[in-house]
Parts: C-alpha cells; structure tokens; sequence
C-alpha cells in the first residue's frame, strides 16, 4: 500500500470512528456518532447535483469494482430532492473497507460533500446493532425436493434491492405456461405467497402455450413469488415459467403498502398531498396498507416516484397504482327485443349525449386532466393539458408516457393538408373507441397553445406525432375536428372559431 493510500485510510478513519463528522445528519439523528462492527449496505448522499443517475451508477461501478458483486439503486430524496445511492453487497467486508478507504476517492469523483454510511441496520432495546429487513434475505425451503409454502406475515418481509425488484410492482407476467392452463392451478401455485387479487389469462391463437397476468395484494407477494417460481414449471412435464414484473396502470389511485401503527391517516396526508391535492385517502388506522387517490393522474405519478424510498419512522413502505374504481365504467350487456346480445355495431355507436359542455372552465369540472407535457414544433415548445373525453385512457398513459411514467415530449414531424384527407376523416369515424383515446387539449392559459393552433389554422393542416408504437392527430378548430367531436362525445361543444383548444385523437399502429 503506497503511502498516500495509508494517509487516505488514516483520515477516513478519523472521521468515520472518532468525531462522525463523515457521516450523515440522518444516520446520527438515528444511530448516534458511531458505525456497527458488520453491515452489507451503504448509503451515500450529498452528491453532486449535475451528476445524473446513470453517470452515479457508472462512477460507483468503477470505483466498487474489486468488491463485486454488488447492485446500486440510485434514488430521489423526497426530503430535498437530492441523490442518493443504495449499494448493497454480499461479501461481507466490503461496505466497511470502503467507508475506511475510499472515501476521499468518492468525494473527488462525486463531489467534496459526500458522505457514506452504513445501511441495512437498526437498533433493538438494548441498544445493539442488527440487521434489519434489508439484509434478510427470504430464502426458499427445499429440503428433500419438496417446496414449502412461504410465511403469510407479509408485514414482515422485504426483498433486497436489485435492479430487477427496484422497479416490482403487485403485478406479474408469467409467461411459457400450457395452453390449457386454468385459473385453480394458477391460484393454487401464486396463493402460496399471498393474497391473490386477480388472474387474467391470455391464450394467443396459433400457439400451444399461454400467459397471464397475476395481481397480487401486496408488492411484498409478488417479489416473493417472482423468486420463487421463475424457471420452474407449474405443472409436472411443462416447460419451466418465466416470471417479471407487470407494468402497472397509471392511474389517479394509489395502492401504499408496509404501514401501520406506526402511521396516522394525518401521517400519510401530510407527505402525499405536497405532490398535488388528495381526493380521497382510505386508511383504517393500524391496517398494513391504504388507498390514496389524487384529483389526476400527473400528481398520483409523480407521488408514485418520489415516495418509493419514503420510510415512517424508519418502516419503509411500498408503492404501486391501483385501479381507479370512479373510472370504471361498468356497462350492462343489454338484449335486442328478440333476446340477442345487442350487436356490435350498437355497442359502437356514440356515448349518449350528457349535460353539454361549452365552456374550458366546465371541461375542467367533468374531466380531470391526466397528462400534461409539451408540444415540440420546429424550434417552439408548446405547453399542453389533455383532457380525456371519450376512449381509453390506457392508450393514453402507456403511448404517451415512457417506461417510469415521465410524459414523453410530442415532437410534430409531419402536416396533413385537411382538404385531401377525407380517407383520414372516415377511417377515423368508423373506428370503436376502444381502439383510440381522444382528448381536448388546452394550454394553462388562452396565449399558451395559441401560436400552435393558428399555425394549424393557416395551414389548413392537421398536426401528426409518431411516438412509442402509437399515432397523434391533433386538429385545430376546423370542419373535420367538429365532426370528430360529435362522433366521439357529442355533448362536447368546443374548438369553436377563433378558440385557442385542440383535438387530439390518439390510436395504437399495433396491428
């Protein structure tokens, strides 16, 4: 060891084992000044705030990288907003000699501020370090070949973090299952490791195999059930399943689990309504979990991100979105008078006429927006608010959102002449609405969208943005747009002359 490595050591040392000052405010509001003999966390913070999350992982993966294996998880703070990385490893002298060594090597890579401190460890009454939920690894009972039914206290276990189950939600695919599979032998397999929610089968045509979704009631469940049966069969003689993660529904509600006593309904208030006002929050005090649903989507998102790593009184909890049940519209299968199944083309025809609506300020009453990004023309960005008034909404969040539910920008790369597109008119006023999402677009103000929609008025032209396996149309006010309107929600009586709204129409190019 050369001798200015020795010096490094000595002063890391200094300052983690004497005086604290190398460790965070929040490591010594909890644990005091002094650091556990074994840990296999670390927890870093202050960094600098130009580094982005990928160049964080990048730096810490070279620095880390006679330690492996290990797994980063970079996050938000919800405090302050700052970074911070979770590095958790298995060998077990890892995160000490790395806090007694390297420190000054972070702080010059990741910025002079930093600080690292041990993670994974609480305090039981005595006062003794122990390792807590994060460094318990659930491990699967296989003696003699038979596999034994996990513990039902979900309350209790916690996975650890990798990059496959930072981003778990309650929902699993699993994929590579017989044809015939049914619904019993899913349950009975999945009901192992918790409550099961619901199961939806999808049996491709032209294939001897079929998938399904299984939504679980807890993410907790559904890590465990990941691990557990990924690359084994569900039934003797099958091929082995191939489990991951479902994508779940952006939606208005939330589903918040590992709480309890712990937290009050005035708790849960308190942290979720700084990201936009709560319409409702179910919680029955002491319950493991509730329900939070915001007055749109864009606040439920953006709550959803920030809190993943959000703990109360040191009980982190988890977070995924769950159906929002003032969405559902559930609609009767009514019969002809001669007793058959009303037809398709009913079923097609437009929603009835409800109270109209003419004024920007009612639109906002009946519909909630529940996407809001920008509007990329030429070298101009448009700031715009979508308001879905008839179709589906998951056309909308999943086409229009990228992969962390972050709304992707809407770049306008072609023109469409309105008076050559009578084709474009009647494909579009023959399609069902299940396959489109149509919305009104307004802009936070009358002089937001206004450039935009006079340049689609000058141009006689429809505005068209090709993005993430799915097609835009967006009308000024114009003939076609009003044609469009009636069809799809009659009782709508907007983008009149002169009006600074847009119509959007929104349909998958998936065959």
């Amino acid at each position: 060891m050369s001798r200015y490595e020795e010096a490094d050591r000595g002063r890391a040392r200094s300052r983690y084992d004497e005086t604290g000052s190398a460790l965070s405010a929040f490591y010594r509001e909890r644990f005091g000044s002094q650091s556990p003999d074994e840990y296999l966390n670390l927890r870093i913070s202050q960094m600098d705030k130009k580094l982005e999350r990928d160049d964080i992982k990048n730096i810490l993966a070279d620095e880390f990288r006679r330690f492996v294996p290990f797994e980063i998880k970079v996050v938000r703070n919800p405090g302050d907003e700052d970074r911070l990385a979770y590095v958790n490893f298995e060998r077990k002298d890892a995160a000490r000699k790395i806090r007694h060594t390297l420190l000054s090597r972070l702080q010059r890579a990741l910025g002079r501020k930093v600080l690292v401190d041990p993670a994974g460890i609480m305090r039981d009454q005595e006062g003794k370090y122990i390792p807590d939920r994060y460094n318990r690894q659930n491990m699967q009972d296989t003696r003699g070949g038979r596999r034994l039914s996990p513990k039902r206290n979900n309350a209790q276990q916690t996975w650890r973090l990798t990059e496959d189950d930072e981003k778990a939600t309650r929902s699993l695919f699993v994929g590579n299952m017989p044809a015939d599979i049914h619904e019993s032998e899913i349950r009975k397999v999945f009901e192992r490791y918790g409550h099961v929610e619901e199961v939806d089968i999808k049996r491709p045509e032209n294939t001897n195999a079929s998938y399904a979704f299984v939504q679980f009631g807890t993410i907790i469940a559904a890590v465990d059930a990941k691990h557990g049966e990924h690359d084994r069969a569900i039934r003797a003689g099958c091929s082995k399943c191939k489990i991951g993660y479902g994508k779940s529904q952006v939606s208005r509600r939330l589903w918040v689990g590992g709480l309890g006593p712990w937290v009050t309904t005035d708790d849960l208030s308190k942290e979720f309504d700084r990201y936009g006002p709560i319409e409702k929050l179910e919680y029955d005090e002491g319950n493991d979990h509730g329900f939070i649903t915001y007055t749109d989507a864009n606040a439920a998102s953006d709550a959803c991100r920030a809190m993943r790593t959000f703990d109360f009184d040191d009980h982190p909890i988890q977070i995924d979105f769950a159906k929002d049940a003032s969405a559902v519209v559930t609609r009767k299968r009514v019969g002809d008078r001669d007793g058959s199944p009303t037809s398709k083309r009913r079923l097609e025809s437009p929603p009835p006429v409800g109270k109209p609506i003419r004024t920007i300020e009612q639109l906002d009453e009946h519909y909630a927006f529940t996407w809001q990004g920008r509007l990329l023309l030429k070298r101009s960005e448009y700031p715009v608010r979508l308001h879905r008034v008839a179709g589906e909404e998951k056309l909308l969040q999943t086409i229009l959102r990228d992969a962390d539910g972050n709304a992707v920008k809407l770049p306008v790369t072609q023109r469409l002449a309105l008076a050559t597109q009578g084709a474009l008119q009647e494909k579009l006023l023959a399609s069902p609405l299940k396959q489109l999402a149509v919305m009104i677009g307004t802009g936070k103000d009358s002089s937001a969208v206004k450039p935009f929609v006079n340049y689609l008025v000058d141009k006689d032209a429809a505005g068209v943005v090709t993005i993430n396996e799915g097609i835009l149309y967006i009308f000024a006010p114009s003939d076609m747009a009003t044609r469009l309107l009636a069809r799809f929600a009659p009782h709508i009586h907007l983008l009149s002359e002169g009006s600074s709204d847009l119509l959007f129409v929104l349909g998958s190019n998936k065959p």
